[in-house]
């Protein structure tokens, strides 16, 4: 693809996160639930539904495009790769295994007719003891894995992109989670790093 091409895939990819995180966001969430009445008890679903096809779409015609490789894989690039996959797709099943994954899809509020789940309690254990968004973590690893099996520029603007959002994205969170946990995530960042153990 010409270089403008990627541009704009960066482009978009950086529109689609932040969108992500706006429609997460509580005013915004508030401004659907004053408008939607009952019906907002779908909105997590919805949200996810959406994400997932707008992302789907947006990979699919990225990588649809043609593009010769970076460099030449071989048993090395493999390795890398490995030693990025596994400890990312371990992070990423421990971390999901700290949601309720009914509330997460969005299908609990569906059946319950819950919009808002209660969350009063702050979860610090597990994967969430050694970073804060071990989530995040276990996407910046994936990704970068798959750079290394698939090192293609495309592989390389999604992992750009996506560390380039997340200083963002994680900032917007954690001002969320300040104002609903209060001094409990205040103490919490003060013991457990953001995104790398010991580091930020």
């Amino acid at each position: 693809m010409p270089t403008y091409h990627y541009l704009l895939v960066f482009a978009l990819l950086f529109v689609y996160f932040a969108l992500h995180s706006v429609l997460a966001a509580d005013r915004v969430k508030r401004w659907f639930a004053d408008r939607l009445g009952s019906h907002f008890r779908f909105y997590r679903l919805m949200y996810n539904v959406v994400a997932a096809v707008l992302l789907l779409l947006l990979l699919g015609w990225m990588f649809s495009r043609p593009a010769g490789f970076l460099f030449e894989k071989n048993v090395w690039t493999y390795g890398v790769a490995f030693v990025l996959l596994a400890p990312g797709a371990w992070l990423g099943l421990a971390s999901l295994r700290q949601y309720d994954l009914g509330e997460f899809t969005g299908t609990q509020q569906m059946k319950r007719k819950i919009a808002t789940p209660d969350h009063s309690t702050l979860n610090t254990s597990g994967v969430n003891a050694l970073v804060r968004h071990p989530l995040y973590l276990a996407t910046v690893l994936i990704l970068a894995g798959f750079f290394f099996i698939f090192p293609k520029i495309s592989a390389l603007v999604l992992l750009a992109s996506v560390l380039l959002y997340l200083p963002f994205g994680i900032y917007y969170e954690e001002k969320k989670l300040r104002l609903q946990f209060g001094q409990a995530y205040l103490d919490y960042e003060k013991q457990v790093k953001r995104l790398i153990p010991g580091v930020w």
